[in-house]
C-alpha cells in the first residue's frame, strides 16, 4: 500500500495539466501514487496525462471518460482506483510545493484522530 494518492480530474485543461502532474512526480515525499483522469476534453489534455502514466505505470494510472461525469464521478473513480492510505484531489490548473506531500502525510501520521 502506498501512503498517498494524489488524483486530478482533468476537463480540457491540456496547458496546464503538465505543471500539475509534475508537482506530484517532483515532490520530496516519495511514497505516493497518482491517478489523472480526463473527463471528456476536447483539446489534448487525455494525450498529455497518458503520456505521464505511461512513462512510470507502476505510481501513475490514467483514465479516460468519453462523456464528462463531472467531479463527484471522477472523485468516486478514483476512490476506487485509489491504493493510498490518504487521498487528495488536485486541480488540474494547480500544482504542489515540492514539500507539501512531506508536510501532509507527516501531519496525518502524527494526528491520527484528523
Amino acid at each position: 500500500m502506498v501512503k498517498v494518492t494524489v488524483y486530478i480530474p482533468c476537463h480540457n485543461y491540456a496547458h496546464f495539466v503538465s505543471k500539475a502532474i509534475e508537482s506530484v512526480i517532483s515532490q520530496t515525499y516519495t511514497d505516493w501514487e497518482l491517478i489523472s483522469i480526463d473527463d471528456a476534453s476536447s483539446d489534448r489534455a487525455s494525450e498529455v496525462m497518458k503520456r505521464y502514466a505511461d512513462a512510470d505505470p507502476n505510481r501513475m494510472q490514467f483514465r479516460q471518460n468519453f462523456e464528462a461525469t463531472g467531479l463527484t464521478a471522477n472523485a468516486n473513480l478514483a476512490v476506487k482506483m485509489a491504493l493510498g492510505k490518504y487521498i487528495m484531489r488536485l486541480d488540474a490548473d494547480d500544482w504542489l510545493d515540492e514539500n507539501a506531500l512531506l508536510v501532509m502525510a507527516h501531519y496525518l501520521e502524527a494526528h491520527p484522530d484528523v
